[in-house]
């Protein structure tokens, strides 16, 4: 309980509002996956402005290791509920990638740590 006590004092994101997140957080991470180069001309300076325009990234449960279709990956499992799974995509992202998300993915964890202790305090009740 005293765990939970300290989720109390700050709160943790409802299922509802992670998932209202995962859209924006996998729009981040895959924007880190690739960075501007500071270096371009005007032309390819133009073309990135262009691109920051219209996102386009896989979704769905798309095979591949690149960080879009870890993402895409990630995006699923939240939307089906399965934030281990989750957190186990993201785990294996580039740093660049990983710290793009990483309030989305704390979210996730203090989610998933409290969902665990509740279920086994709940478990504990049952067998006294």
């Amino acid at each position: 309980i005293a765990t939970l006590r300290a989720y109390a004092e700050k709160g943790v994101s409802t299922r509802t509002d992670i998932a209202a997140e995962v859209d924006a957080a996998a729009n981040a991470m895959v924007a880190a996956a690739t960075p501007v180069d500071q270096n371009a001309g005007f032309l390819q300076n133009l073309m990135s402005s262009a691109e920051s325009l219209v996102k386009v990234r896989p979704i769905g449960a798309v095979e591949g290791k690149g960080a879009p279709e870890t993402v895409a990956r990630m995006e699923v499992a939240v939307n089906q509920g399965d934030y281990a799974k989750a957190l186990s995509e993201y785990d294996t992202l580039p740093e660049a990638v990983k710290s793009a998300g990483a309030d989305f993915a704390g979210k996730l964890k203090a989610r998933l740590e409290v969902e665990k202790l509740i279920d086994s305090l709940i478990a504990g009740a049952m067998k006294a």
